[in-house]
């Protein structure tokens, strides 16, 4: 028997499978169009999500309103807010646990405190009179914190006291 040639070789693909896809540019189809829709809907709103927040965020980081402070010097302003701290600190004792503790405290602190940044203002400039809006606000975060402890651990022996007076003792005379 005479040799037989080998067959020829047909050329294949750079990659199997490549026939099968539509070249680029061109329209897959209704699903893939849907799909393209829908991604870039999502995206869009996401993307504006984010850029309201953002926006949001840094607005009442750097731009909030200061209100004015209605009292005529630094000083004045001080006092009025060493005077709410110690008005605070009187309102926050009782048995009814921290979280009324500490309401009482923070509604005492009203309506001087929502001026601080208004005294902050007008004692812009002096030294001295930073320093002391600076020990101040370190006394009202002092006793709000004491305010906390004190409830947590005062207000349960209180009520246990005064359910021994009212229950054994009779009730109390005031002085």
């Amino acid at each position: 028997m005479p040799a037989q040639a080998p067959a020829p070789i047909a050329p294949a693909s750079a990659s199997p499978g490549t026939q099968a896809r539509a070249p680029r540019g061109r329209r897959r189809g209704p699903r893939a169009l849907g799909r393209r829709i829908a991604q870039v809907a999502y995206y869009s709103v996401a993307a504006l999500i984010i850029v309201a927040c953002t926006l949001q965020i840094i607005r009442q980081v750097f731009f909030l309103p200061v209100i004015p402070s209605p009292y005529g010097s630094c000083q004045e302003g001080l006092l009025a807010l060493v005077r709410a701290v110690d008005r605070a600190r009187d309102a926050a004792p009782g048995t009814d646990g921290e979280d009324a503790a500490l309401a009482r405290f923070r509604s005492k602190l009203a309506p001087e405190w929502t001026y601080r940044d208004g005294v902050a203002v007008s004692c812009r400039g002096s030294a001295e009179d930073e320093r002391a809006l600076d020990a101040i606000e370190r006394l009202r975060y002092a006793e709000e914190h004491a305010a906390r402890r004190e409830a947590g651990d005062l207000a349960p022996l209180r009520r246990r006291v005064r359910a021994i007076v009212d229950g054994q003792l009779g009730p109390v005379s005031p002085r």
